[in-house]
């Protein structure tokens, strides 16, 4: 038993050294040399033990050590075993001669044990050594080259009364051998590197993990490795291959000792590492590249998620009951690693394919996921009925909501980056209702290397952006966005604020929830659950001495009082609306009970916005219109020429589409003195419209036009999200 202890003790001393020192100076050599040395005469109770080094084109001894078991209390002898071990190490053999030299040469051990046919050799060695030898082991230090060799005479007479070694000795030694080889060949040639599977085997031997030749000596479960996915296999590289249970796996890696990477694997999959082997490099990234063949940018923050992979295997675990390692009820619990795996999938699919909306919907028979890309929703995947309240559930857990509650709307936030190791920095504004088949989940992408685009770049024409850049100088007043959900209010709002906010300006925001964060602004999120609301805000911020207040939406009537109140008051206020145009929006806040000639009194600008579809710059194609494009141009610019159509069969740019990113239309109305008497008179919208026209505002429809004749959208696009004005 002591024998094993010293045995284990030895292998851990020299693979540490192997393994952890990656670059051995020549100055090391000596102590490896004497640590190599001390321990293989402890492990294996040696009488007699010599290391030597192939130099050139001789044999050099490079260590020589005698027990003081060979002289006794015999002082003589004693003196004259240290000077032949001194006489020795001065000494240079030739090459190919000698039981040493034919073991190098050959690479090759040589095991002698005291027989009678052996006995003419232990006779000769006797006489060269001094005393009577019985038992020899040499072994050669071998990597790629034979560098030099390690002998071993006699073993203890205490330990084994014929002083011969094992063949359990001699494994030992070529073991010990194997490594000292590897560390003395890296402290000869600074170059030279230990192969990926000489790592690997070392490091098998060093944690005491199986070791994995190739890949045909796994049984690799195929929908595990496909459920996970490539990005956490090769973040991570830990390679599952087999489910041990509901909440376990065994994986292949490369160095078990790497406790982060094993954690992290664990806590992106929620499954335990119960069993380890080990394997090289190469040999794990040879089988990524076999499961995920089309994945080659994978693990990049711009690579592609094949999600369909995850689809397929969810869904097989409904239509081929009692097969594979996944369980339906696994699918139906928002804590299973598939259910974590596929919600991830889809967010980074969505944010990847330029997804502004996700919407998780549960029909009859199955679950729809749709992605609004460019504002049109596209249906991306179908998966089973069953998967619906598991993914749900784990969206609810993401953002901090009541899972209970299954009844009523909810609203919450998702952090993204809390989920994923990817280089995706988003949040998604999460709201959820009941509807009759289960509840559904509508997810904002915010992305927030989009937060701080200037004005210029969402669409404002010339004159527009002028007049629009005057109204958010204005000391005091109420500026309004309107347009429908996912027009882009608040992203404008966002840049408007980004332009006026310096250190002498007080920026306040109350937002349900907060989609963008701003550096130097004071932002604050709604919460209807403890009476934080739009109004309560509005009246705290009124004390907190701001220039400037943002209100993520005027939605009742205590808010539009309020935020009328402030902006009367010296302070610019600005908000949104949900309204269709610019002149309807005075009609709707008088509809909240506002009065008239406070809002008359407080308007500085209402922008009505728009999102239209780009025409792709690379495939579209030009065309004069004629007829009823021809006579829509002409009264909406006066103008008519050449514009662009879409290419029906698109290019790989815009994905087959023909229209690629969007761009905005306004409709900027801007208060003046015949406005503001209009407005006091109550008069219809349709008058107010024909006031603001007079003074110069150009209608959504005219905006869109414009854009047209630029090159940027389509009379396609154009009309279909904006019809022609009715008013001249």
């Amino acid at each position: 038993m002591a024998s094993a202890s010293l045995s284990n003790t030895l292998r851990r001393s020299l693979l540490i050294k192997v393994i952890s020192k990656p670059a051995p100076s020549r100055e090391d050599m000596a102590s490896v040399i004497e640590l190599t040395a001390s321990k293989i005469v402890e492990a294996l109770h040696a009488q007699s033990m010599t290391l030597y080094l192939v130099e050139g084109n001789d044999i050099v001894f490079k260590h020589v050590y005698y027990s003081p078991t060979l002289w006794g209390d015999d002082k003589a002898k004693e003196t004259r075993f240290k000077e032949t071990a001194a006489k020795l190490l001065t000494l240079k053999l030739p090459i190919n001669k000698g039981i040493v030299g034919k073991v190098i040469a050959e690479g090759t051990p040589v095991f002698f044990r005291n027989t009678d046919t052996q006995a003419p050799m232990m006779l000769s060695m006797a006489q060269t050594t001094g005393f009577d030898v019985r038992s020899m082991l040499t072994v050669p230090l071998k990597t790629n080259v034979v560098i030099g060799a390690i002998q071993l005479l006699n073993k203890e007479p205490a330990v084994d009364i014929n002083c011969a070694f094992s063949d359990s000795d001699l494994a030992l030694l070529q073991e010990v051998a194997e490594y000292s080889a590897s560390l003395l060949q890296r402290m000869q040639d600074p170059k030279h590197q230990l192969s990926a599977d000489d790592t690997a085997k070392f490091i098998a031997r060093l944690t005491n993990h199986p070791l994995v030749n190739k890949a045909e000596e796994l049984a690799i479960d195929d929908k595990l490795v496909e459920a996970i996915g490539d990005a956490i296999i090769r973040r991570e590289g830990i390679f599952p291959y087999k489910r041990l249970s509901p909440n376990s796996v065994a994986v292949l890696m490369t160095n078990p000792l790497d406790y982060a990477k094993r954690e992290a694997f664990q806590q992106a999959t929620e499954l335990i590492i119960e069993d380890i082997h080990v394997g090289s490099a190469p040999l794990i990234e040879s089988l990524v590249k076999k499961y995920f063949k089309n994945d080659a940018k994978a693990g990049s923050g711009d690579a592609d998620v094949d999600i369909s992979r995850v689809a397929d295997v969810i869904s097989s675990a409904y239509t081929a009951e009692g097969t594979g390692e996944i369980s339906a009820a696994d699918l139906e619990s928002e804590d299973s690693a598939p259910i974590i795996q596929l919600t991830n999938r889809i967010i980074e699919d969505a944010y990847i394919c330029g997804a502004s909306d996700i919407h998780i919907e549960p029909q009859e028979k199955e679950l729809i996921v749709r992605y609004r890309i460019d504002g049109l929703c596209q249906e991306k995947l179908r998966l089973p009925r069953q998967v619906a309240n598991g993914l749900v559930t784990r969206l609810k857990i993401m953002c901090n909501l009541d899972i209970a509650e299954r009844r009523l709307p909810q609203d919450g936030r998702i952090v993204f980056k809390k989920y994923t190791k990817k280089n995706i920095d988003i949040d998604l504004r999460v709201a959820t209702g009941p509807m009759n088949h289960g509840e559904k989940v509508v997810m904002r992408i915010l992305d927030k290397t989009k937060s701080t685009l200037p004005l210029p770049a969402l669409g404002f024409s010339e004159e527009n952006l002028a007049k629009y850049r005057e109204c958010i100088r204005q000391p005091y007043g109420m500026i309004l966005h309107c347009g429908p959900t996912g027009s882009g209010k608040s992203m404008t709002l966002y840049s408007a604020l980004g332009e006026v906010n310096t250190p002498d300006v007080n920026i306040q925001t109350a937002e349900d929830p907060i989609e963008y964060t701003l550096a130097g602004i004071n932002q604050m999120q709604m919460s209807r659950a403890i009476g934080l609301t739009f109004a309560r805000a509005l009246r705290c911020y009124l004390r907190m001495d701001p220039d400037i207040i943002l209100v993520g939406e005027i939605r009742d009537e205590e808010t539009a009082q309020i935020a009328v109140e402030a902006a009367l008051t010296g302070h610019l206020l600005v908000s949104t609306l949900h309204t269709n145009d610019a002149p309807s929006t005075v009609a709707r806040i008088g509809e909240m009970g506002v009065e008239p000639f406070n809002i008359s009194a407080s308007l500085v600008c209402v922008c009505a916005q728009r999102l239209l579809r780009r025409v792709c710059k690379n495939c579209k194609q030009p065309y004069e219109p004629a007829g009823r494009e021809k006579e829509i141009m002409e009264k909406a610019l006066g103008w008519c020429g050449q514009i662009f159509r879409a290419n029906p069969q698109g290019c790989p740019m815009c994905n087959g589409t023909g229209y690629k990113g969007r761009v905005g239309i306004h409709e900027l109305m801007i208060n003046n003195e015949e406005l503001t008497e209009g407005i006091n008179k109550e008069v219809e919208v349709a008058v107010l419209k024909r006031i603001a026209m007079k003074n110069g505002m150009k209608t959504l429809h005219q905006d869109s036009m414009l854009k047209v004749k630029m090159g940027l959208t389509t009379v396609e696009e154009a009309l279909s999200n904006v019809p022609p004005d009715l008013i001249t």
